[in-house]
């Protein structure tokens, strides 16, 4: 490590020092929206930097702090955009290259696709990684881990090839050519190039149950830890999803990307934010609030998921992870960190009414999206039932007419005189969603 770039580390973390002594005005955030987090065997720790100060909060019962160590999962990808945009600038490949200039034929992937097509989702490829998961988790079979996953790549669609569709195979196959070009494993390649140089003491290449201060992983409320081995972050989620870490190592992470020129230069970063579709870069999401662009990368496995974004015109970041598969109120606290973030009041939303409300519950049908849901009652509380994506979402209360969806942030309104459908609201999209009679 250079002098130059030791100075920006320890300025970094003075930064830190001094930011934990300031006012945490997450305090009154965390009043409002803690008793959302009910989950007995959950909770959510966030992180946010605004103008240099940083600020950590805890909710729901769980005791995560920004200490704990968690599986950052698929926001692993940044991790390996870096590394292929670094071997990019080291002259070792082009974005232009072929994949089969690397890797040797493997079947239903088209050795024609491109760097760039892997690294923006647009190559078309076949997932090997997405609804067996769960099945893949639990199995701990010898077998499965030692297996190998590329060649299970099933078919290859052409259709949509240059088309946007987020895929783990692709950032399988960039793991593969890092690995080739460098002979060296792709754990080392995290450890030399990104962990070591940026100091993080709290960050691991994959996930072990060795690994001290790790977060309890829980699925469907249950204790997952006994099922925690290793090779199924090394050799199954991979160069897609492997590292743990923990929220202060991940500012750490995203402030030197962005504000250093320590992982990759200024004009490599600008590419790879401004490069790929409106909606991915070079392993990084794109997004805007209040007319401003954010950047970062979520993550879902079993047994976290984590959160963030970057803005680069104001520096502010806000981080957050939960140790289930899902975060709890993911949209509501989202908007409500971005509100904070740029001076806004956060969402002013109440229990629900249950007198005016209870005449909505029922089924319904999303027609556009040939969707069932389901507003259901229990114990005195409203709650938004998807069960085809696992989804049981609290509903608090916006206005006399409005309930808002804690999860994915649909508003549900009342229609003056019928009792049997609701206008649904999720951004910029809206409908009408009628109650079915289900046989």
């Amino acid at each position: 490590m250079t002098t130059l770039q030791s100075l920006t580390i320890l300025m970094i973390l003075f930064i830190q020092s001094f930011a934990f002594s300031q006012t945490n005005t997450l305090d009154k955030f965390s009043e409002k929206y803690d008793g959302l987090i009910e989950d007995k065997n959950t909770g959510i720790a966030i992180l946010i930097k605004k103008e240099n100060q940083i600020q950590t909060v805890s909710l729901g019962n769980s005791r995560l702090t920004e200490n704990s160590v968690f599986n950052i999962a698929s926001a692993t990808k940044t991790f390996t955009a870096i590394l292929v945009l670094q071997e990019l600038e080291k002259g070792n490949l082009k974005l232009t290259d072929s994949i089969g200039k690397f890797l040797n034929l493997i079947k239903n992937v088209p050795q024609s696709l491109t760097i760039e097509n892997l690294l923006i989702h647009e190559s078309g490829l076949d997932e090997v990684a997405g609804g067996n998961i769960e099945a893949i988790f639990y199995a701990q079979n010898d077998s499965i881990y030692n297996s190998h996953l590329l060649g299970q790549v099933e078919t290859y669609d052409k259709e949509n090839f240059g088309k946007f569709d987020y895929c783990n195979t692709n950032y399988f196959l960039l793991g593969r050519i890092l690995e080739t070009i460098t002979d060296r494993s792709y754990f080392d390649l995290l450890n030399e190039r990104i962990i070591q140089p940026l100091g993080l003491k709290n960050t691991y290449p994959y996930v072990s149950k060795r690994i001290p201060n790790l977060a309890t992983p829980y699925h469907n409320d249950k204790d997952v830890t006994s099922y925690l081995d290793y090779r199924f972050f090394t050799n199954i989620v991979n160069a897609a999803g492997s590292i743990a870490s923990t929220l202060l190592d991940m500012e750490v992470f995203y402030t030197s990307l962005f504000e250093t020129e320590i992982l990759l230069k200024k004009e490599t970063v600008e590419m790879m934010i401004q490069s790929g579709n409106e909606t991915y870069g070079y392993g990084i999401f794109k997004s805007t609030y209040d007319n401003q662009n954010y950047y970062g990368h979520g993550g879902n496995n079993i047994g976290y998921a984590f959160r963030n974004g970057y803005n680069p015109k104001t520096k502010n970041l806000y981080l957050m992870f939960t140790n289930s598969e899902r975060v709890p109120s993911e949209k509501l606290i989202t908007n409500n960190l971005l509100a904070l973030l740029h001076d806004k009041e956060v969402d002013k939303l109440d229990a629900v009414d249950i007198s005016t409300f209870k005449k909505y519950t029922g089924t319904y049908l999303l027609k556009e999206a040939n969707l069932t849901l389901k507003i259901i009652e229990e114990e005195n509380k409203l709650y938004l039932v998807v069960d085809s994506q696992g989804i049981k979402s609290a509903l608090m209360q916006k206005n006399d007419s409005t309930l808002f969806d804690t999860t994915v942030g649909a508003m549900l309104s009342i229609i003056e005189g019928d009792h049997s459908s609701l206008t649904f609201q999720q951004n910029d999209f809206i409908t009408t969603i009628s109650k079915v009679v289900l046989e």
